[in-house]
């Protein structure tokens, strides 16, 4: 008989796959509810911890979440049912379903949320648009950090074509952009999530067009006064696609747990 899988054995899974250390100073990272030691059946992967994402776990008998935005994400004074965090830790403690969040650390890890959607959309030469130093070794193999960006093979791109592969890619039902459709883009940048800030960095590098999920009017604005393309695919579509191939990976790792993406959770926003 096969010894149970133990909490603790996939959170070391998970850190040698999204290092800690490549987490952002502000965020949550890590085991952030439940017992190290408990025993795991069940795993499902999401992009955020909701009510219906409790839910579904509860009914399937999960026993862990692992969530790519932190929950909790802000320290709590009180945990009570009297506000929507509170309702949906005090069930999952009760259901002792634990939480688990690589966040930052996922988006830039080797095998990351940039680095698959850089790749994803066909770029080559895939380097971190903010390379960090990991471990006290400045060239980790392969290298990691803030961001990807590359160029194509084939030499450039008009920006339309682009947009439809970033589309491709995320499952976006349809995207923003800055920029002309005919323009030709020799090198792209990408940034999952609200990433306006590394607009500074491929200006630096003079990347023609930058791939977020979502950024501001003003970084919209600036990116058009630098000629830099933006093409914006959604916060939910630029990171729920690597959610769904982290429970894969997350399979494959752990074959004897039942471990699958959730299937109630969907984007809040909608076009009318």
């Amino acid at each position: 008989m096969a010894e149970p899988l133990i909490l603790n054995s996939v959170c070391e899974f998970l850190e040698r796959f999204a290092p800690r250390q490549l987490a952002e100073s502000w965020d949550n990272v890590g085991l952030l509810v439940g017992d190290s030691t408990q025993s795991i059946d069940g795993i499902v992967t999401c992009l955020t911890v909701t009510s219906e994402v409790v839910d579904e776990a509860i009914e399937a008998d999960a026993d862990l979440i692992v969530t790519h935005h932190p929950f909790p994400f802000r320290s709590l004074k009180q945990i009570t049912t009297d506000d929507t965090v509170g309702k949906m830790l005090l069930k999952l403690i009760q259901n002792k379903i634990a939480v688990y969040s690589p966040h930052t650390a996922f988006d830039s890890c080797a095998e990351g949320i940039n680095h698959q959607l850089a790749t994803g959309i066909g770029l080559t030469d895939v380097r971190p648009l903010v390379p960090v130093e990991l471990l006290g070794v400045t060239e980790a193999t392969p290298p990691v950090g803030t961001g990807r960006w590359g160029g194509f093979a084939e030499g450039s791109m008009s920006l339309a074509r682009i947009a439809e592969m970033a589309k491709q890619v995320t499952r976006a039902p349809m995207v923003k952009v800055v920029g002309r459709g005919t323009a030709e883009i020799q090198t792209v940048a990408v940034g999952c999530g609200s990433s306006g800030e590394l607009l500074t960095a491929a200006i630096e590098k003079k990347v023609g067009c930058l791939i977020l999920g979502e950024t501001s009017f003003h970084t919209c604005l600036e990116a058009k006064a630098q000629n830099v393309a933006l093409i914006l695919v959604g916060h939910y579509a630029s990171e729920r696609f690597a959610v769904e191939k982290l429970a894969t990976i997350l399979s494959e790792a752990f074959p004897t747990a039942n471990v699958w993406s959730s299937r109630q959770e969907t984007d809040p926003i909608h076009f009318a």
